[in-house]
């Protein structure tokens, strides 16, 4: 049989390339925050032998040793593998997810070479590869299988965005995840990207495809065509909700200044739980800047304001404590100031600003001198 999910050795004649598809399968965005930003697989159909499989670039093993510390780390090993296209779609149509297909276009000769490398990529001791999310993923490598094709150019220039401004084309309806991201993906992030770069997330893999030429002459794909239809649900998972992050930090910034104010010893054990969190959320950016592989966690300027310098202010004693004080504050305006108008090479979601603006308010009456002279804490 000519294609096998995984290896094979089988060479094709031009009678069975003659009536094999290759295709690029584009899903749309899931519910779950794993599903946002959509997938990217590659189709081979030959209705005459009834081979009918899809290869997909984004898979990974449970059983892998070390799971949850390898993929917390950035190293749990990504794979290519196959599944039967019956499958594929049994799948996402369960997860209600919009399925489009582009069929390439190309003559037996390019067939063979894309079947040949992905049969041979599939192969126990080749199919592993270090994901990366921006630049070695599912989407990415079905790059690199159509220029197998020949030399691929695109008839539109790309508009500038940064890698954030792709992320959040898909995160209009899911403003949590948003914040979440915004607070753990540094100033990468913030770079301008070329077509490449795009082409991380499968729309833009799905909308380049549409204009890719091959050889400066030949479209390199038919028109896309829906195989799974959830359009309607897909439009609502991208309606812009409502601002929730910015609400709910508005309240975190009212309570604090009341509480401080009017409840003061209910304030002191607040303040003190503000601290703490900054503090660990702060060891936690830099594990994930310094302790894992991930690239787009790196050069976060967030630790400026969630900083674990904050447990040197609440353990140590009067003189260091208040230098340590006068640091952080400096580090909380500097922020605050970046809120309103960027000048670091990073965005701060604006939902960040009363969360920096309560830290500063408990700062700045928690270094106040009580009766005693004292710094309080």
């Amino acid at each position: 049989m000519m294609f096998l999910p995984s290896n094979s050795d089988g060479q094709a004649d031009n009678s069975e390339l003659d009536n094999t598809n290759i295709s690029i399968l584009t899903c749309r965005s899931g519910d779950e925050l794993y599903t946002t930003f959509g997938h990217t697989a590659i189709r081979i159909f030959n209705p005459i032998s009834k081979i009918d499989y899809v290869y997909n670039y984004g898979l990974f093993s449970f059983d892998t040793p070390n799971f949850y510390p390898k993929f917390m780390k950035g190293q749990l090993p990504y794979f290519l593998g196959a599944v039967k296209m019956k499958d594929f779609l049994r799948e996402y149509d369960s997860l209600h997810r919009s399925v489009f297909e582009q069929e390439l276009i190309l003559d037996n000769n390019q067939k063979k070479k894309i079947i040949e490398f992905l049969i041979e990529n599939a192969k126990k001791e080749n199919r592993e590869y270090k994901y990366d999310f921006f630049f070695d993923n599912c989407a990415t490598r079905v790059i690199d299988v159509w220029n197998l094709a020949g030399d691929v150019s695109y008839e539109y220039n790309v508009e500038q965005k940064t890698f954030r401004d792709l992320l959040k084309e898909n995160l209009r309806n899911l403003v949590w995840s948003d914040f979440g991201i915004d607070l753990v993906i540094g100033a990468r992030a913030d770079r301008l990207t070329n077509r490449r770069d795009q082409m991380f997330l499968p729309q833009y893999v799905m909308s380049n495809l549409s204009s890719a030429i091959v050889d400066s002459s030949t479209p390199l794909s038919k028109p896309s065509h829906l195989v799974l239809d959830y359009e309607e649900l897909d439009a609502k998972r991208k309606k812009k909700a409502l601002n929730w992050p910015l609400i709910c930090t508005t309240l975190l910034l009212i309570i604090t200044v009341l509480l401080n104010i009017f409840k003061p010893k209910i304030a002191s054990f607040y303040n003190n739980a503000i601290l703490i969190l900054s503090g660990v959320l702060g060891l936690f950016l830099f594990f994930m800047w310094f302790g894992t592989n991930h690239g787009a966690v790196r050069d976060n300027w967030n630790v400026l304001w969630l900083n674990p310098i904050i447990f040197i202010y609440l353990f140590a004693k009067n003189k260091l404590k208040s230098i340590v004080s006068y640091l952080y504050i400096l580090l909380l305006i500097i922020s605050a100031l970046n809120c309103l108008y960027t000048f670091l090479p990073q965005f701060f979601n604006l939902a960040f600003l009363p969360i920096i603006l309560s830290t500063l308010v408990i700062m700045l009456k928690s270094g106040q001198p009580d009766k005693k002279n004292k710094l309080t804490v």
